[in-house]
């Protein structure tokens, strides 16, 4: 999950592309709704991609099918659709915090809002999580709604952290939400957890993580070669390396660092330095 740059295409200039082109399946029939669909681009970055909010488009049958067929097989007007693609291909995903993505996902997507169907804003890289993500788009309560990586600033913020418990060789891992309660974004960002990342890989991702420091602790965190002098070290030591993943996953709800920030709960803290000071281990030997 990160907050991402909007796209500068231009979408009416593509659009008037696409009607204007005998040679495509969409001619004539797209040129009657050009308007109405430049409308709704407006509309939606008015509403600043909030899925309550942005309006409905009512297409014919025939239209929305072509629309869709366009994402399918983008004639050179639709060129964007692919650059996007490609640009984002060794990028955190930014609706899941993988550490890949590669895939466009429609935030509205295409079959029940085909209007949005080629609108650049509305096409978010991400990873497999595409095709896994609940189909709702808003919950029953207040507040609920999908994440737009385009419009929601918070997703700059440290929303996601690891919680660890029952601590051993295999522990529970579960994800929780780190936002202030009372932050006016926290509604949406719980439902976004629930509705895409604990749709995905991520606990199984955890777990790998952990078996990892369990036998090398410099594989997760390097400066863990040597022993900590002392707690306070050791907690500064995660820190920083939790700082590092965040600057360099351009994210900080990349997966690494929603692990790295679970080993900074104190119980978790006071566990693994426990285990990394016991008399008899050598510096970097396996911690249980």
């Amino acid at each position: 999950m990160n907050k991402l740059e909007r796209p500068t295409y231009d979408d009416d200039a593509a659009l008037d592309a696409l009607a204007g082109n005998p040679l495509l399946g969409s001619h004539p029939t797209l040129q009657s709704h050009v308007a109405k669909l430049k409308a709704a681009y407006m509309q939606y970055v008015a509403a600043s991609g909030d899925v309550r909010a942005v309006a409905p488009v009512a297409l014919p049958a025939t239209t929305a099918t072509h629309l869709r067929g366009h994402y399918g097989s983008p004639p050179k007007a639709l060129a964007h659709i692919a650059e996007i693609r490609m640009r984002s291909d060794s990028n955190t995903c930014p609706m899941c915090g993988s550490l890949h993505s590669g895939t466009l996902d429609h935030v509205m997507d295409k079959e029940d809002h085909p209007a949005f169907s080629i609108f650049s804003q509305n096409l978010v890289p991400a990873c497999k999580c595409n095709s896994k993500r609940l189909k709702p788009l808003v919950g029953p309560n207040p507040g609920e709604r999908i994440l737009h990586p385009y419009f929601d600033t918070v997703l700059s913020e440290r929303i996601v952290a690891a919680y660890l418990t029952d601590l051993g060789a295999i522990p529970r891992i579960e994800t929780r939400i780190v936002l202030d309660p009372l932050n006016p974004h926290f509604a949406a960002a719980s439902f976004h957890h629930d509705s895409v990342i604990m749709r995905t890989g991520i606990h199984g991702y955890l777990l790998s993580r952990w078996a990892k420091l369990m036998l090398r602790p410099w594989l997760i965190v390097p400066e863990l070669r040597l022993n900590p002098v002392d707690r306070s070290e050791f907690v500064s030591i995660v820190g920083a390396e939790l700082v590092r993943n965040d600057e360099i996953r351009d994210s900080k709800n990349n997966w690494d660092s929603v692990f790295l920030s679970g080993l900074l709960d104190d119980h978790v803290v006071d566990w693994l330095y426990a285990r990394l000071t016991r008399p008899g281990r050598l510096p970097n030997g396996p911690l249980l």
